[in-house]
């Protein structure tokens, strides 16, 4: 005697079946993507950890723990030149032709840029086209009718 009208015992267990099937394959997926992620966090280069606890925030270091530049003074005095090393410096730096101030005008600036086109027009080769007639007698040799349906 059947417990429910509709209720139909072949296909009850058959899909509970396929679901138990179904669940099963996906806990073993689950389980083996489990292993490549702990494979992969295991296998991740020397500075993961370091960029892993700066993201999180902790490892910075506190002001108090920067070290003082105790030598600035005598760095200082090192970097002083002396009055003729100076103008020594400077008199080179004024021989340098690249040091002259750029002073060209627009209009020298439009010379200078015609000039260079023309000399690069000059290495253009011109393009060899076809023509119209002869791009028609291209079109009429190889136009043939397509099979339509």
């Amino acid at each position: 005697m059947k417990r429910f009208k509709n209720h139909d015992d072949k296909w009850y267990f058959g899909g509970m079946r396929s679901l138990l099937i179904i669940l099963c394959g996906l806990a073993a997926g689950c389980a083996g993507s489990l292993d490549t992620l702990t494979d992969m966090r295991e296998a991740a280069p020397d500075w993961y950890e370091e960029r892993k606890v700066e993201l999180a925030g902790e490892g910075y270091p506190r002001l108090s723990d920067v070290p003082v530049n105790s030598t600035y003074r005598q760095q200082k005095r090192q970097l002083s030149l002396t009055r003729t090393e100076r103008e020594q410096i400077r008199a080179r730096f004024e021989a340098d032709p690249r040091s002259e101030p750029a002073d060209t005008t627009p209009e020298e600036i439009m010379a200078w840029s015609s000039r260079l086109r023309s000399r690069v027009d000059r290495q253009l080769t011109q393009a060899d086209f076809l023509t119209d007639a002869e791009l028609e007698a291209l079109r009429a040799r190889f136009d043939r009718p397509r099979a339509r349906r």
